[in-house]
């Protein structure tokens, strides 16, 4: 007889509702599967782990109980060495993959015209991945090996784009990855909206060769900034509100084809001025122990190196009056927008402020589905685990654009409903298994609707 069993059924439940209702998973991954019976349910296990606990994938299969692997598909028993083998299969056909879900995109008309391009990295424990370089670390583990990925979302939300490259690579470089896909996904006269990393001319050369348009932030580099500001004071100002804040700008061209809009916001200026104010009054007080520890002829710190020991000792270079705010730079309350559209600054910068959809997408892979920290080793398992989290950001964000009002838009907060909805299977000593579904939040509704009924009902059988 079997025994009762109580588990989470709202990660299944969302998956295989818009699976039906778009086909994704089987367009995108039919026929890549080689002999394997189970190798789309496989995939299915460990998209619906990373909508849940995210447990690590050789413990896996001791919290799945058999009623969720019939659920998923599985036919027979499954092994540890065979879901290891379907992240590896990912990884080794990730350019297909890819490719496939651009056709799918593009059959259902879901590739905006505008796209948010944005960079970040996710740490390794261990040394063995070939992916793995040291670099500048988002995750503040710069002690540790890193791959990079970039990723663009359109402006509804739908992730169209991922590229996955070594832990060493800059921005401005990947960059030129991210213009070679943009190529063949985006129709002409598509905008390309990016932070300073990926801004140099010949990105945007190349932007523009592909007959694109691109929005880019000027990296502040104090020469180049002072000019167009002395240029903004004595240009014609186009003032505006934008999110409570007001905003002047000066438009200037640079060139024949590349317009600068110079904006400048006394909120901002105060905002920034107060930061830094308060980074200085910071480090004052480290200063003030560290100076009386001059006055009285201490050492500041011993320091190894292979010669003998590095002995710290200061000196007082005392000043005149009250010592200047030295992060205080004259720029505060200014940035500058490059664009190769001419059009108002209100639209501009509204479009641009629109690119925290490519970084709250990154969150969500971050801590919504958990691309860290990797402890995979070979490559291609690495890039198959990255293309498991950018497939359940995928399934999340197109339930979330065929939803009616979703009221939860953060992947790590919706992981929390989905959990919550759980399925009971009770086996009375007479016929047939009983489900029963509980917890059905009005948060999750707009997502599932009635789907969920497929499942099971809410109310145990009235002969009980």
């Amino acid at each position: 007889m079997h025994k009762n069993v109580t588990f989470p059924i709202g990660s299944i439940a969302l998956i295989d509702k818009i699976n039906v209702k778009t086909g994704i998973i089987e367009k995108v991954l039919s026929g890549i599967e080689g002999r394997s019976k189970s190798f789309i349910p496989a995939v299915k296990l460990l998209i619906t782990n990373k909508l849940g606990k995210s447990v690590s994938i050789n413990r896996l299969l001791d919290f799945t109980s058999e009623e969720q692997l019939k659920i998923l598909g599985f036919k027979e028993s499954i092994s540890e060495r065979s879901l290891y083998r379907a992240v590896e299969r990912l990884g080794e056909n990730y350019q297909l993959i890819l490719e496939r879900y651009s056709h799918f995109i593009q059959e259902q008309n879901l590739v905006d015209p505008t796209q948010f391009v944005d960079f970040s990295s996710s740490y390794f424990e261990g040394k063995q991945c070939p992916l793995g370089k040291r670099g500048y670390s988002r995750d503040n583990q710069p002690g540790k090996l890193q791959f990079m990925f970039g990723i663009s979302v359109g402006l509804n939300n739908v992730p169209s784009m991922l590229t996955i490259q070594n832990g060493n690579v800059q921005d401005k470089t990947h960059m030129r990855s991210m213009i070679r896909l943009c190529s063949k996904i985006l129709s002409e006269n598509s905008l390309l909206v990016f932070d300073c990393g990926g801004n140099t001319n010949d990105n945007k050369k190349a932007i523009r060769t592909s007959h694109f348009h691109y929005l880019t932030l000027k990296g502040k580099k104090k020469g180049p900034f002072l000019k167009a500001i002395a240029t903004y004071h004595q240009g014609h100002k186009i003032s505006f509100i934008f999110n409570k804040k007001t905003y002047s700008c000066v438009k200037i061209p640079n060139g024949t084809d590349e317009i600068r809009y110079v904006f400048f916001s006394e909120a901002l200026e105060r905002e920034q001025l107060a930061n830094k104010e308060k980074t200085f009054t910071k480090e004052l007080k480290i200063g003030e122990g560290l100076s009386r520890k001059v006055k009285r002829g201490k050492d500041l710190g011993q320091y190894v190196a292979p010669e003998g020991w590095i002995i710290a000792r200061g000196h007082l270079q005392k000043t005149f009056g009250e010592i200047s705010n030295p992060y205080v730079t004259g720029l505060e309350g200014f940035f500058i927008l490059e664009s190769s559209i001419d059009d108002d600054p209100r639209k501009i910068l509204e479009a641009y402020k629109d690119k925290d959809k490519a970084e709250k997408l990154i969150r969500d892979l971050k801590e919504g589905a958990e691309i860290r920290p990797l402890r995979h080793w070979s490559k291609h398992a690495v890039i198959g685990f990255v293309l498991i989290v950018f497939l359940t950001k995928i399934l999340v964000s197109l339930t979330q654009f065929f939803a009616k009002n979703p009221i939860v838009k953060n992947l790590k907060v919706l992981k929390n409903y989905l959990m919550n909805l759980t399925l009971t299977i009770v086996y009375p000593s007479f016929g047939f298994g009983v489900r029963i579904i509980s917890n059905y939040s009005p948060e999750l509704r707009p997502f599932l609707g009635d789907f969920i009924k497929k499942f099971g009902s809410f109310e145990p059988p009235n002969c009980w």
